[in-house]
């Protein structure tokens, strides 16, 4: 007679299921998930907090501009970092610093001591932190998951990252709600932010890593090894050109979520609720699209599937900046929200598949320099322009050339997902060149 699988074995067997395997990443997801409702309960405060002090798209704008400026400058440098170190040990120094620059936040703004260019401060700060922060975090889950169970385990924490996108904005909304003194409520997620950071803290110093990848190699220099990061990004086939799509993705589709307290207060005249209720919107629909991705095993066809998904977002983001109500606009910046959980996370999804275990940190460092820093570069210029024109106006021109752009990018889908879709090449001779080779088709 022959065993039957449990529901638990039939389970981790197939799709998002396949990451329950591995006890650390578990404790290591789902303590981040506590972490990522503090992050987003600080996006809500952060924003608000600025729209409070100036009531000005252009403040908003700069204040996402200023917090991207230390990742733009740092994050190449702390990737290579990450590549010659030990990258949970990293991990570990990266959150106690981001915890001690919250306690800071919250003590600051509980006290009333905070005014707009402490905000900037506090932001130029948090954008040098997030540049250590990030890369280590996304170097993690191959560390903790063999590959063909990464695509699981980067759509099991896109799941719970955007889930808390949904529970953190909305608690957020009510806790400054419930506070006559709107600055002191915002204290509050700070406060609250802490707690979530500490949690993750903890979880960082009981998981030990599984799949140890190999490291750069120590012989050459840290110069030597931040060049030939960059170089591995030209050379190999295929790896540039989707940087660049990814570039220019964000400068112009992902900026809407930098001026979402514009949109609700400005545009729809909604205040702090209406700001929770569309950031909780985005919340749903990328939760809904890191669902679709997680549970999507293959890297061969993803591609596809991201290329598909940003010409669908053109059409949701249409919708959201056009909409004729609030309502409408919530529906549709959900739609928006789908688009844009299945373009980041299917890209990641392909980022992470096909590269060297020896460049990881520092392409990495690049791709998360790209996603953290496009759109507060790109919510910086379109709220800049939205103070000599109006808000819906800036985002239908530039949702409208980026359609152009994409139309232009079509006839390369080929040559992107051939290589893309492709493993890494064997490099157990440690030779840099030999992963930019053409992928085995």
């Amino acid at each position: 007679m022959i065993d039957q699988p449990s529901r638990w074995q039939r389970f981790t067997s197939q799709g998002m299921g396949r990451a329950f395997r591995h006890r650390d990443f578990v404790i290591y997801t789902f303590s981040g998930f506590f972490a990522n409702i503090g992050i987003w309960v600080q996006r809500v405060g952060v924003q608000w907090l600025a729209w409070e002090l100036t009531h000005s798209y252009a403040w908003l704008g700069a204040i996402a501009f200023i917090d991207a400026i230390g990742v733009i400058v740092c994050m190449p440098f702390f990737g290579t970092l990450i590549d010659r170190s030990d990258r949970l040990k990293m991990m570990r120094i990266a959150q106690v610093l981001v915890t001690i620059l919250v306690v800071i936040l919250a003590t600051f703004t509980l006290m009333h001591w905070m005014t707009i260019w402490l905000v900037v401060a506090a932001m130029a700060l948090h954008g040098v932190l997030d540049a250590f922060w990030a890369p280590a975090r996304l170097a993690m889950s191959p560390s903790l998951v063999p590959r063909e169970d990464l695509a699981a385990a980067i759509g099991m924490n896109a799941s719970l990252f955007n889930l808390a996108q949904i529970l953190g904005p909305a608690a957020a909304g009510l806790i400054i709600a419930a506070f006559t003194d709107t600055v002191f409520g915002i204290g509050m997620l700070f406060v609250i932010t802490t707690l979530g950071y500490l949690v993750y803290l903890v979880a960082l110093c009981i998981i030990r890593l599984r799949y140890e990848e190999r490291r750069a190699s120590s012989a050459t220099s840290f110069v030597t090894d931040m060049k030939n990061g960059l170089l591995y990004i030209f050379e190999k086939p295929g790896l540039s050109l989707y940087m660049a799509l990814m570039l220019v993705t964000t400068l112009v589709m992902r900026p809407f979520r930098e001026l979402l307290a514009g949109f609700a207060d400005g545009v729809f005249m909604q205040g702090p609720g209406g700001l929770a209720m569309l950031t909780s919107a985005v919340g749903v629909g990328a939760l809904v699209g890191a669902l679709v991705v997680a549970n999507t095993t293959k890297v061969k066809g993803m591609t596809r599937l991201v290329m598909t998904v940003f010409a669908v977002g053109i059409v949701a983001q249409f919708a959201f900046v056009l909409a004729p109500n609030f309502n409408i606009a919530v529906g549709a910046i959900a739609f928006l929200g789908i688009t844009v959980a299945m373009g980041g996370i299917g890209s990641q999804v392909l980022i992470q598949s096909s590269i060297s275990s020896t460049m990881r940190g520092r392409v990495v460092s690049v791709w998360s320099l790209i996603m953290r820093a496009g759109p507060p570069i790109g919510a910086w210029f379109l709220g800049t322009l939205a103070e000599f024109s109006d808000l819906q106006t800036v985002f239908v021109i530039a949702t409208a050339i980026y359609a152009l752009f994409f139309i232009c990018m079509i006839p390369r889908f080929k040559l992107l997902a051939q290589n893309m879709e492709a493993p890494p090449v064997d490099e157990s001779r440690g030779d840099v060149r030999r992963s930019t080779a053409e992928p085995r088709t």
